[in-house]
């Protein structure tokens, strides 16, 4: 073989797909992670702390947020598994793949959505209350207009 021929490569379509699939499931399996651990350590949190009762229905409602991130993610992944259980074993239902994939894309995006969501909750349960400002005109007592008679 001489230097200056070129050989053809070929890649495996089944290799490509396999890959794909791979960083799929690690992107929805982070997700899942993510929300769950995030709503154990609110939990734990939670254990530990004196809060007043307000905060706590806050950190409640943040940790349901995480919660429904968690289960968007895992829908995520079983509508990934039905595009892909129906695309290797029943190609004649070809017109289920396309749906399946936009569902499973849209729940992944719910769920980091979730995240996000549930993060700025248990944000801002941790805030203090601030108090109102005084107005400027509740602030400075009202002084009586001086009247000027008419001769």
């Amino acid at each position: 073989m001489s230097p200056l021929e070129v050989r053809e490569v070929s890649i495996d379509p089944l290799y490509i797909e396999r890959q794909r699939n791979r960083y799929a499931s690690r992107a929805v399996a982070y997700l899942v992670w993510l929300n769950g651990v995030a709503a154990i350590g609110l939990l734990i949190g939670l254990a530990y702390a004196s809060l007043p009762a307000d905060q706590v229905k806050r950190f409640a409602d943040a940790m349901l947020v995480f919660g429904a991130g968690s289960v968007a993610g895992l829908t995520s992944a079983f509508f990934a598994y039905i595009s892909r259980t129906f695309r290797l074993e029943r190609p004649t239902l070809i017109g289920w793949r396309r749906p399946l994939r936009w569902c499973a894309i849209l729940a992944a995006i719910a769920g980091a959505v979730c995240f996000i969501g549930a993060l700025n909750m248990a944000r801002v349960a941790v805030l203090p209350k601030e108090a109102p400002a005084p107005s400027a005109r509740s602030a400075q007592p009202e002084s009586p207009a001086p009247s000027t008679q008419k001769p």
